[in-house]
């Protein structure tokens, strides 16, 4: 980090932290995105993500752009996001096709992902949400990755297709 730059507003491990409290205490976790750049520091909710991954990504890339056109957001420096999903572990007895939400044996995650965008960082943190007989959230216990994939390059296609919205966006804006 150069000397000149200045501390971020927020940390991931304050995203987590947060996230995680809201799980526990209202059972569920609307999606949100919190965008910093420059001095400024946007927080929004998704409540009505779409249903496919290709609709998602295009949900993100268009969020992107509008928050550039917005000028709220200049400089974008991280890109949060905090959503819950399904997960679904491999099973060579399971077609190929199936979905996370149609698996049986799915379980149900906590997903709070980052990127730092002049750094090129990239982080993701899974939690199981465990549930009682209630339905009410009991816990969450994180998912450590496989030690063979640790050192692996995080993927998170929605911010990906966020900043490149917003760089694409910003860039036409100024040239």
């Amino acid at each position: 980090m150069s000397p000149e730059r200045k501390e971020y507003q927020i940390s991931f491990e304050e995203v987590i932290s947060n996230a995680k409290e809201i799980m526990l205490r209202e059972g569920e976790h609307v999606p949100v995105l919190i965008v910093e750049g420059g001095k400024n520091l946007v927080v929004g909710r998704i409540p009505d993500m779409p249903a496919t991954h290709g609709e998602r990504v295009e949900l993100m890339r268009f969020l992107g752009h509008a928050a550039a056109k917005s000028g709220r957001v200049n400089q974008l420096q991280q890109v949060f996001m905090v959503t819950e999903g399904w997960m679904s572990m491999a099973d060579e007895d399971k077609p190929a096709e199936m979905r996370p939400s149609e698996d049986p044996n799915r379980k149900e995650v906590l997903i709070i992902s980052a990127i730092q965008v002049q750094e090129h960082k990239k982080q993701i943190k899974l939690f199981e949400i465990r549930r009682d007989s209630n339905e009410q959230v009991v816990s969450l216990e994180e998912f450590l990755p496989d030690e063979k994939k640790k050192d692996e390059t995080v993927d998170v296609p929605l911010l990906d297709a966020f900043v490149q919205g917003f760089q694409l966006t910003f860039r036409t804006k100024f040239n």
